[in-house]
């Protein structure tokens, strides 16, 4: 990375694992926390991440692991995250609205490709998803509160985080309520999307790849080398819908490339868009299937 690159990522990026801050949480005490168990509904496919604190009992419990279960055993995030890989490997239009082609230093599609195959695995023999992905955990507790300076799903905005649980030492996946209304990106209207990528074609499993990123085994076990966090664009607001991951990349705003491949939401829309382009294409197109978003998102402080 460039000392150029460096100064801009201090001057303008912020890094946090859950989200905006909150001043002096209480630790909540728990006694014999639980520990993590596999799908407990049916059988789990291969590498399924685990669940805690499910309730089997009560209907809203189990349509949430409903849809965990689904999200990686029905096949959608191997989808979303290879096509990402895929667009990266080719450094097509999906890949290069996000993140920048290779320079002298740093070969930026190669870290990306690397980074999104941990989750995608290697081969549908090995399991529905990457190796990786079994070792993942998610809390259907709101176990913020346990991690000081972290936000939980009070914050206005929260989808979902990632952190250590000071409780049980544990780095979990907790979603919360706004994310339970993101659907299937297979249930998106193509007729009604824009023709630059925008949050109409957001997905339950965009936001659960997001959480994917931040976990300690993905960033620092690739050529990335570190922590995949949540970025800020230059007026210092989070990176986190396509206009704004965009903006981070753009030389006409934000001009930071050196951030892109450490911020969670420039892998999750850009995976999106690889997938959401090779399956609203029409026709003949089928092969370019990059083009289907002829444009670039807007300037995000417009």
């Amino acid at each position: 990375m460039s000392l150029l690159n460096i100064i801009s990522l201090a001057l303008v990026v912020a890094l946090t694992r859950a989200g905006p801050i909150l001043n002096n949480p209480s630790r909540v005490l728990r006694r014999d926390a639980p520990a993590p168990s596999a799908y407990p509904l049916d059988s789990a496919c291969g590498n399924e991440w685990q669940y805690l604190n499910f309730n089997t009992t009560v209907a809203t419990d189990r349509v949430h692991l409903q849809t965990l279960h689904d999200v990686i055993c029905g096949g959608e995030m191997r989808a979303i995250s290879s096509y990402g890989q895929i667009s990266a490997q080719n450094v097509n239009t999906p890949y290069k609205r996000y993140f920048p082609e290779s320079d002298d230093e740093d070969d930026y599609p190669t870290n990306v490709k690397d980074v999104l195959g941990l989750i995608a695995g290697a081969s549908s023999t090995d399991g529905a998803i990457g190796t990786v992905v079994g070792t993942f955990v998610v809390d259907n507790l709101d176990f913020a509160a346990n991690v000081p300076g972290a936000s939980d799903c009070t914050v206005e905005g929260t989808l979902a985080y990632t952190l250590e649980d000071q409780v049980d030492d544990l780095e979990k996946i907790h979603f919360c309520d706004l994310s339970w209304t993101r659907g299937e990106a297979s249930d998106v209207d193509c007729a009604s999307l824009d023709p630059f990528p925008s949050t109409k074609m957001d997905s339950f499993s965009r936001i659960a790849l997001h959480e994917m990123m931040h976990y300690s085994s993905i960033g620092p076990n690739t050529p990335v080398g570190e922590t995949i966090g949540d970025c800020k664009n230059g007026d210092s607001e989070p990176a986190n819908d396509p206009p704004r991951v965009h903006g981070l990349l753009d030389p006409n705003q934000d001009d930071n490339p050196a951030v892109t491949e450490i911020n969670a939401d420039s892998y999750a829309w850009m995976s999106l868009d690889a997938w959401m382009s090779q399956n609203c294409i029409a026709g003949s197109d089928t092969n370019n299937w990059a083009s289907f978003f002829t444009q670039n998102p807007p300037p995000y402080n417009e």
